[in-house]
């Protein structure tokens, strides 16, 4: 769900995790929940991920139902691709609209309609991951599509089951459309208030929509339930420094590094934000921390390279490490992207090759979004003139406003972790 939203300074930044499609310009992360849906249908007493829909199946027993039902349910148990759980759909529904089945029936195959089809929604979303990962983006959109039908539909039939609204709602949200995801995520809040990630899930689209006190209270109540998640600190800590509250920020962002000590992430997003603020030897240390955890990450290499090569303290730059390191970033993902090369730019004036950076820079400039050029032109312009591209110094960094602060920040796509 989260390779997480990322922060950069040079033209990459806010990433995101999906359960399925991830694109370049969505920055929220959703975190699918833990295991798959199980119909619980003889115990008397749930699970505590049991629906609520589910334990009053559950709590009818099995007298009442028909054996042919029950038979089905046990297939529920053992199914494990789509054409099964499509079988048990089918014949649900024929019973569902049969009068001369009783009421029990009836009600029981609905609730195993609604299963049959979250299920089969999961498992198409499950697909359309793998699809992405393949670069098949086109099926993928194809798979998510149906799976988003299939919550939808199964939310007919039973509407008190917080897994679906909380599946329905992150389709919404791979489709960019936040407003009803929220209204979704909220509905699966109201049925099951104990779940993280239904709120740290809201919260990433509260983020998304700017709406930051919102994004907070998220964030903070998903960590109030599981305080031992590392993103859930590393987001509410872009969400405290988006509203400037800098060192609550950081310490969330030390929070993240210290529970999730293996992913080169963390690391890269602390010393990402010491680089904001300023703060070069720390921003060093974290960098130097992150390439140590993965040696193969680039948006380490990436980062470091552009502090490296743009720091305003000379004590600082180092222009040979600098090159090196975003070069390597172009070896590690296979392109040349327009935030590697506008680093590789950068680097290459610091050592005082202006025209090769101008070339470099056109390049990054002919590949880059219609909103990322006017940044970019300006280090073009340096550039012509025999210049190189320093960072504003800390005050004016904490000092600018929050307009200039979203140019600073930028969209990628992340991937599941």
């Amino acid at each position: 769900m989260k390779a997480p939203i990322l922060w950069c300074l040079s033209p990459i930044g806010l990433g995101l995790y999906l359960t399925a499609i991830a694109t370049a310009q969505q920055t929220a992360q959703f975190l699918p929940r833990n295991g798959a849906s199980q119909f619980n249908a003889t115990t008397s007493q749930p699970r505590a991920a049991t629906s609520n829909s589910e334990a009053q199946v559950a709590a009818r027993g099995t007298t009442a139902v028909s054996q042919d039902l029950l038979a089905i349910y046990q297939q529920t148990r053992t199914v494990a691709d789509e054409a099964g759980v499509t079988a048990i759909a089918r014949a649900c529904s024929k019973v569902i609209p049969d009068n001369a089945r009783s009421r029990a029936d009836r009600d029981y195959a609905a609730s195993l309609f609604a299963w049959a089809l979250n299920r089969r929604g999961e498992m198409r979303n499950e697909q359309a991951a793998e699809l992405v990962e393949q670069g098949q983006v086109d099926q993928a959109s194809s798979l998510d599509i149906k799976a988003a039908k299939d919550f939808e539909t199964a939310l007919q039939y039973n509407d008190k089951n917080w897994r679906i609204h909380h599946n329905l709602a992150i389709s919404l949200a791979m489709k960019g459309d936040y407003v009803r995801a929220i209204k979704e995520f909220s509905a699966a809040i109201d049925l099951n208030p104990e779940y993280p990630n239904s709120y740290f899930n809201r919260g990433e689209l509260y983020f998304e929509l700017a709406q930051y006190p919102q994004a907070m209270d998220d964030y903070t109540q998903a960590i109030a339930l599981n305080a031992t998640d590392p993103q859930y600190h590393n987001s509410r800590g872009h969400c405290r420094f988006m509203l400037q509250d800098f060192d609550a920020a950081l310490a969330d962002y030390q929070q993240a590094c210290e529970l999730g000590a293996d992913s080169a992430v963390y690391a890269t997003d602390m010393a990402d934000a010491y680089q904001f603020l300023g703060r070069w030897e720390q921003a060093t240390q974290s960098y130097r921390a992150a390439v140590a955890i993965n040696a193969k990450y680039p948006r380490a290499y990436q980062n470091a390279a552009w502090l490296m090569a743009t720091c305003p303290d000379p004590k600082y730059r180092n222009v040979d490490l600098s090159l090196s390191a975003a070069k390597k970033v172009i070896e590690l993902t296979g392109e040349r992207s327009s935030a590697a090369l506008d680093t590789l730019a950068a680097a290459t004036a610091a050592m005082g090759k202006h025209r090769e950076a101008t070339e470099l820079q056109q390049e990054a400039i002919g590949l880059a979004s219609q909103d990322e050029r006017a940044e970019l032109q300006q280090r073009l312009a340096l550039y012509r003139q025999g210049e190189s591209f320093v960072q504003p110094t800390q005050v004016t960094n904490i000092a600018a406003t929050s307009s200039s602060t979203s140019s600073r920040i930028r969209t990628a796509s992340g991937s599941r972790r």
